[in-house]
């Protein structure tokens, strides 16, 4: 059956869009967010520097169009995993597990993703819709974290805790950023020192923050 020119239309604008969100999200890697031009990305992505207005309004809705809806899946995900009922440690090394799978298989705008005109963890009201995007998912992680520690650890302490956490995570994702591996073969490997690491890691912390006479 024959397409219509409407649907043809539709697609061909559709591909020309993930054209420029391809061309935006290496550029950005590359180069760094404020160092890239939308006449850099038009050129690349093969479309007119007028046309690419067409899909967004300027670089930063670009960047959200890239960035939201895999952190937004990855979001809803560790919300399920979070609320599923199983057993804390299990739960960790779940979300341990995807939050890692999920930066290789976006391996290539993984910085793109998390890192690219971000704020502190710890920011009260973040201006971009894409920074409180960030900062639920950190927080989930930090309390999945949590729940493996003693009851009474500080504020500070608690701090403390999340950030080496997720330091450690995104070692473990930039030590192998760049592996020819595929991102199944490559998590099938990693799985079991991956599981090891957490359970040093969450010893040392109780270790460290156990508060006396508890």
């Amino acid at each position: 059956m024959n397409q219509t020119p409407s649907k043809i239309k539709g697609t061909r604008t559709e591909e020309t869009k993930k054209r420029i969100l391809r061309a935006a999200g290496e550029l950005f890697e590359e180069k760094g967010f404020q160092a890239v031009t939308m006449r850099e990305i038009a050129k690349q992505a093969g479309c007119s520097h007028t046309a690419i207005y067409m899909h967004c309004k300027d670089k930063e809705d670009l960047l959200h169009q890239l960035v939201i809806p895999p952190l937004t899946e990855f979001n809803t995900e560790a919300h399920e995993l979070l609320h599923s009922g199983n057993e804390s440690r299990s739960v960790l090394q779940q979300i341990s597990m995807k939050w890692i799978a999920f930066c290789l298989k976006h391996r290539s705008i993984a910085s793109v993703l998390i890192t690219i005109k971000s704020v502190r963890v710890d920011e009260a009201e973040p201006e971009l819709p894409l920074n409180q995007l960030r900062l639920d998912i950190y927080r989930q992680l930090e309390e999945v974290l949590i729940t493996n520690l003693p009851s009474k650890i500080t504020a500070e302490q608690r701090l403390t805790c999340s950030r080496i956490y997720f330091y450690m995570l995104m070692g473990i994702v930039h030590t192998y950023i760049d592996n020819e591996e595929g991102t199944p073969v490559l998590m099938e490997r990693l799985t079991p020192i991956i599981e090891t690491t957490m359970d040093v890691m969450i010893a040392g912390m109780i270790q460290q923050f156990t508060v006396k006479g508890e």
